[in-house]
């Protein structure tokens, strides 16, 4: 094995057990397979999915060779096993949702269902991913690309390339910097490569963003902060071109481009991202990044000495903190305030 794939196996997720599925998915289906495990640390995981109704995974699963007109099938009764699995991992009851798929695989052996086995290795992989249990869950992804490959994928399919993203994203997170590098500047090459040829793929086209996003918080983290916000600007409009603007990770990804641009000593381009992220959660009615995005604007009216205005937003975040009893947005609206009296003295 060559390139990125060497190096497997030795709360700010996202594109997720559809990597599996045969590229005929619809993108409703890809958007509701992203959505369950759509990332750790950015979203409100606590809701349910509207759009989680539990009859698509029939389809989805159709796709895996396991539907029946028979109820009482053994195939049956794993697909049920999965989607009583994946709603337990939607709900947050992930010991359970383990439990469910260590049945789900035993069952898939039995039936000595390839492409099931596959199916439910990735969904644990996720599941390991969300629990932030990194190490379990690469050797969980190891074992998925390993089937792909061994059923006839190539290393750079769009299949793998999601995996190789995730894995780059939890090198990431555990501050293995030149892992992640090295993966997402692979990954990111085999992309732009794929839609040279293929340019209106949106699952391409989504995993391309998502990556972009990924490589530019990691940019930021090295203190490369040009470069990071060229990337959160290319994940920003492809974010907008396929889903448009009212979401949660547009305001997400705003309040990151406006971090670099404060580290960059652009504060009014900062402020302007604020701005436009809070104008989006005016129109997005339930999103977890508000409290956050206020009180990086009270920061930055603190900066800018507007102190009326810095005094309100953070006063703002300081309710949303209690409310949703978050310790670390507690902490930074409290630090705004903390600054905003000294400065009034």
């Amino acid at each position: 094995m060559i390139s990125y794939l060497k190096y497997f196996p030795k709360k700010f997720v996202r594109l997720v057990c559809c990597s599996i599925l045969h590229k005929s998915i619809t993108q409703k289906e890809f958007q509701w397979q992203r959505s369950v495990y759509n990332n750790v640390r950015l979203f409100n995981q606590k809701k349910t999915d509207p759009r989680c109704n539990v009859l698509i995974f029939s389809s989805i699963l159709g796709w895996l060779g396991l539907t029946s007109e028979d109820e009482e099938t053994p195939e049956d009764k794993l697909i049920t096993t999965i989607k009583r699995s994946i709603l337990c991992i939607q709900r947050e009851q992930y010991d359970k949702a383990e439990q469910m798929l260590h049945l789900a695989l035993r069952m898939a052996q039995d039936l000595q269902s390839k492409d099931g086995i596959t199916y439910v290795y990735d969904v644990m992989a996720n599941l390991a991913m969300e629990r932030e249990q990194f190490k379990k869950a690469e050797k969980l992804f190891a074992e998925v690309i390993r089937r792909l490959l061994a059923a006839g994928y190539v290393e750079d399919s769009l299949k793998i390339l999601h995996i190789s993203s995730k894995i780059a994203h939890m090198a990431l997170t555990q501050g293995y910097f030149e892992k992640a590098t090295l993966g997402f500047i692979w990954v990111l090459e085999k992309l732009e490569e794929y839609l040279r040829k293929v340019p209106d793929d949106a699952e391409a086209q989504e995993l391309w963003g998502l990556t972009k996003n990924w490589f530019g918080e990691l940019l930021m983290k090295q203190g490369k902060y040009k470069e990071a916000k060229k990337n959160f600007e290319d994940a920003l409009d492809c974010r907008i071109k396929i889903h448009g603007a009212f979401n949660d990770e547009c305001v997400s990804i705003l309040n990151s481009l406006s971090v670099v641009c404060v580290n960059m000593e652009n504060i009014i381009e900062a402020k302007q991202f604020l701005l436009r992220a809070v104008d989006l959660m005016k129109k997005i009615k339930d999103t977890t990044q508000e409290g956050i995005v206020l009180a990086n604007l009270g920061m930055v009216y603190l900066r800018e000495g507007l102190q009326t205005q810095a005094k309100d937003s953070c006063s703002r975040a300081l309710k949303m903190a209690a409310k949703e009893k978050d310790d670390d947005l507690l902490k930074q609206a409290e630090h705004c305030l903390t600054q905003v009296k000294m400065a009034m003295k």
